[in-house]
């Protein structure tokens, strides 16, 4: 998780960079180094407190994708990137969250704490 993690916030700094060299917008380079930094920073932060950081990202995710659907109903190419890179990383971070929460009541059934 902590590598799909760090990969979406460098792809997503990069389209950034990419998106303003092509269209000279600097909220575009903003917008994709704030969010990909935002990734690397919950992937590393994943290293000592590993929910921690994949709930913040969960939570970045959610948040980014929120901030390109307008983008990617206009059909911006770069928004509709980004968006797709931010539901990736949400539906992995649910599925990782929704494993954890089925390994720990498989645990406490076997513990006998029903």
């Amino acid at each position: 998780m902590r590598t799909l993690l760090l990969i979406a916030g460098i792809l997503l700094s990069a389209l950034g960079y990419f998106a303003f060299h092509s269209t000279k917008d600097p909220l575009l380079l903003q917008g994709g180094l704030t969010l990909g930094g935002g990734f690397v920073i919950c992937a590393i932060f994943a290293v000592k407190a590993k929910w921690h950081g994949i709930a913040g990202a969960g939570i970045l995710a959610f948040l980014g994708l929120l901030r390109t659907l307008p983008g990617a109903t206009s059909r911006e190419p770069f928004m509709m990137a980004a968006g797709a890179i931010c539901l990736v990383v949400l539906f992995a971070v649910i599925r990782v969250l929704r494993a954890e929460r089925l390994r720990r009541s498989i645990e406490k059934l076997k513990a006998g704490n029903a």
